[in-house]
């Protein structure tokens, strides 16, 4: 085997993280959409932070729990931030008694993760399959070689 044949190493393991980091979010995505429960919020400011080399912007939401309880949070996955001016009411799920797991009442983030999860599983399948097809012609006797 040559060096190239650990190129094959890249997509393979980029798949395997991504279906990883992905299938987390959306299953995080799920329990929270099955056993969270609705709040209404308004957005009261937007905070900047930086993630890789570019500022983002995240919505700051004041909302009441069902008990009664003001919170303020950034709501730090909201992907349509520049969208939501202050002022603007929105739809919210959390999970009981953990103020911080408030996310957007939006199926977009469901969605993405569902889809960048079979990204993943297409890339290192794909991978997988190509060095199994090579691999194949590369046995001695084997019919298939070229």
């Amino acid at each position: 085997m040559t060096v190239y044949w650990f190129l094959a190493l890249i997509p393979f393991l980029g798949g395997l993280a991504l279906t990883a980091v992905e299938a987390r979010i959306a299953i995080t995505e799920h329990v929270v959409r099955r056993l969270g429960r609705h709040a209404e919020g308004v957005v009261s400011d937007h905070v900047a932070s930086r993630e890789g080399t570019y500022p983002t912007l995240h919505p700051v939401v004041r909302w009441t729990d069902g008990d009664g309880t003001e919170h303020v949070h950034a709501l730090p996955g909201a992907t349509d931030a520049h969208r939501l001016a202050k002022g603007a009411r929105v739809h919210l799920r959390h999970l009981p008694g953990a103020p911080d797991s408030v996310v957007l009442d939006s199926p977009e983030r469901y969605r993405t993760a569902v889809l960048g999860m079979w990204l993943g599983v297409l890339l290192w399948v794909g991978t997988l399959t190509a060095v199994l097809i090579r691999v194949a012609t590369l046995l001695p006797g084997s019919r298939y070689s070229f």
